[in-house]
């Protein structure tokens, strides 16, 4: 199961929980618990069919659960009072109340490109097509910064023409690009350094020939 909610994305298969900032770490009970709820999503799983999936064969007490449940929460961000995510049916069990898409495979072409962006030494992978940058959680790359437009700016990954470009979304503050306000589409090249109101994030690429591996090394050396 692969599954995209809010900023982050799910995979069980490498076992996986990817957020804006990257990595979350769960414990591996705490994930498989996750996964458990969003496949049922949004169906309520009852406690015992959890306490199957997660602990089969093991009597243990709801108190184990409650502590998953928190930890889920805790990486996430979300919370018991207000759930974004994680719904708790009294006397039930818990449901994913979130909106959750799921995602298909990605079988990249041998020319793919594959490209992210860093800031504060954190990063952000980006995907083929549109990746919007901006303080809406829904984000591609989440910013939660003052200065930020919640739709600020888009970067689009192409690898059929092995281009990936810059365009502001009308924000209030900006967008610069080599130190240059970006007023239409520009072309981004391994390295660049964009600033989105006051957030300085570096893009990098990455090709899979070495053809365009070989100029990119040529470029970074002279």
């Amino acid at each position: 199961m692969r599954a995209r909610f809010g900023q982050f994305t799910i995979d069980s298969e490498t076992r996986q929980l990817l957020g804006a900032g990257g990595e979350v770490h769960l414990s591996p009970k705490a994930f498989d618990l996750l996964c458990s709820l969003i496949a049922s999503r949004p169906k309520v799983m009852e406690k015992a069919d959890l306490h199957a999936r997660i602990w089969p064969n093991t009597y243990v007490v709801d108190a184990n659960l409650n502590m998953l449940i928190g930890e889920i929460r805790r990486g996430i961000g979300d919370s018991a009072q207000k759930p974004q995510f994680v719904r708790t049916v009294h006397g039930v069990g818990y449901a994913f109340s979130g909106t959750a898409v799921d995602v298909q495979p990605s079988h990249a072409p041998a020319d793919a490109l594959f490209c992210w962006v860093v800031w504060n030494g954190k990063t952000c992978q980006l995907s083929e097509g549109d990746n919007v940058i901006g303080r809406d959680p829904r984000s591609d790359v989440w910013l939660d910064v003052p200065g930020v437009s919640r739709r600020h700016a888009m970067i689009r990954v192409n690898s059929s023409n092995r281009r990936v470009t810059l365009e502001d979304l009308g924000s209030t503050n900006g967008t610069f690009v080599r130190r240059t306000a970006v007023d239409e589409e520009v072309v981004l090249t391994d390295g660049d350094l964009i600033r989105v109101g006051k957030v300085d994030l570096t893009v990098r690429l990455w090709a899979t020939d070495t053809a365009a591996e070989t100029k990119r090394i040529r470029r970074r050396t002279r």
